[in-house]
C-alpha cells in the first residue's frame, strides 16, 4: 500500500492537513510531522538488541531503536533550526537505571532529511535536562554547539517516507549523570544565508517502536515538543500528532559505572 505523510502546517493558527504522495518533496511547505497516517502503535517492553547500533558503538549506553519503514505507525516529528522553519525541538527521555552513574561523550538522533541532504553549517545545538514535563523546559543539565570536527552526519541506509534517514551524532564535553530521567534534543542547523537549499530544507527527529533498541527501556510517552514557530511550548509528543508517538530513535554514548 502507497504510503502518504501529512504536511501540517500553521496559517492564521489553524492546522491544515495534506496528504503528499511517496517520493514527494514538499519543498517550502512548513510541515510539523511526517507521518502514514496510521493510529499509533503499541511500544514493546522485550529484551534489547545484543549490540549497539553502528553509530555509537562500542560505547553506547542508550539506544531507543529504529524507524521501521515498513511499518504503518511510523512518524517523524521537525527537530530544526533552518531558514524555513526556526528553533524547533524535540526532546526524547532516557533512564540511567539505579545504582549506575554515566559519563556521557556524545549523543546523536536519527533524522529525515526533506529538501536538502546536508546540513550548513556541520554543526547542531544540543541539550541535556532534567524535570521536562507539559510546558516546562526543566533544568538544562549541559548544552553546547558541536564543532565541524565533533560531528557526523551520516545515511543510515534506511529511507522512510521515500526520504533518506541520516544519524547526526554530536561529540560533547563529558558530561556526569547520577540514576535517573533525563531528556535529550539534538538540532540539525541550515542557516546559510548563501545556500539557497536551506530556505526548503526540514530535518524530523524519527520515531520508533524500539526495533534493534538498545539499553534501558526509553520511557514511554516522555517525549515533547517545542517550536514557537508551529506554537507549542514543551507539549507531549501524543498531544501533538495522533500517530506513534511513544518513543525516538536517539542514542546516548559513553561508559557506565556501578555505585
Amino acid at each position: 500500500m502507497k504510503k502518504t505523510f501529512c504536511a501540517i502546517a500553521i496559517a492564521a493558527s489553524l492546522f491544515t492537513i495534506s496528504a503528499l504522495a511517496q517520493n514527494t518533496r514538499s519543498k517550502g511547505i512548513p510541515s510539523l510531522v511526517k507521518s502514514t497516517g496510521k493510529p499509533k502503535g503499541i511500544f514493546p517492553t522485550g529484551a534489547p538488541a545484543l549490540t549497539p547500533p553502528p553509530p555509537c558503538y562500542p560505547t553506547c549506553l542508550f539506544y531507543g531503536g529504529d524507524i521501521n519503514p515498513s511499518s504503518p505507525d511510523e512518524n517523524g516529528f521537525a527537530n530544526e533550526n533552518t531558514l524555513l522553519v526556526a528553533d524547533t525541538q524535540v526532546w526524547g527521555a532516557f533512564n540511567v537505571p539505579a545504582g549506575q552513574t554515566w559519563t556521557v561523550s556524545g549523543l546523536f538522533i536519527n533524522t529525515i532529511s526533506d529538501g536538502y541532504d546536508g546540513i550548513d553549517p556541520a554543526e547542531s545545538t544540543w541539550a541535556i535536562a532534567t524535570g521536562v514535563s507539559a510546558g516546562d523546559g526543566g533544568t538544562t543539565v549541559a548544552s553546547g554547539t558541536s564543532t565541524a570536527d565533533g560531528t557526523q552526519y551520516t545515511s543510515t541506509g534506511r529511507f522512510p517516507f521515500g526520504f533518506t534517514e541520516y544519524s547526526l551524532r554530536v561529540r560533547i564535553p563529558a558530561t556526569v549523570l547520577s540514576s535517573g530521567t533525563y531528556w535529550v534534543n539534538v538540532t540539525p542547523q541550515c542557516t546559510d544565508s548563501g545556500n539557497g537549499d536551506c530556505s526548503i530544507a526540514q530535518y524530523f527527529f524519527d520515531n520508533t517502536f524500539g526495533l534493534n533498541r538498545y539499553g534501558p527501556l526509553e520511557p514511554a510517552d516522555e517525549g515533547f515538543f517545542n517550536s514557537s514557530y508551529f506554537g507549542f511550548d514543551y507539549a507531549n509528543d501524543c498531544t501533538v500528532s495522533s500517530t506513534g508517538c511513544q518513543a525516538l530513535s536517539f542514542g546516548v554514548i559513553g561508559t557506565g559505572t556501578t555505585d
